[in-house]
């Protein structure tokens, strides 16, 4: 388990407090699954321009998987 800081954001006046609070779970939610995909891929030979290949891969894909649920 990876020991987490802490993080403080102003909200500002106005903002509901149901919204600020749902915005603090999100990053905290966020930063605990980046901090998982840290520690899975610790030990990864990935190189930088192997993970843009297969960004870029999954991008087409998704693009494609949309297109053809848009038409049909």
């Amino acid at each position: 388990m990876v020991k987490m800081g802490t993080i403080t954001i102003h909200v500002p006046e106005g903002i509901d407090p149901k919204i600020a609070k749902g915005f603090a779970k999100l990053i905290e939610e966020r930063l605990r699954e980046l901090a998982e995909l840290d520690h899975l891929l610790k030990n990864s030979e990935l190189t930088d321009e192997d993970i843009e290949e297969i960004t870029k891969e999954i991008g087409a894909r998704r693009r494609a998987f949309f297109e053809r649920k848009n038409r049909g």
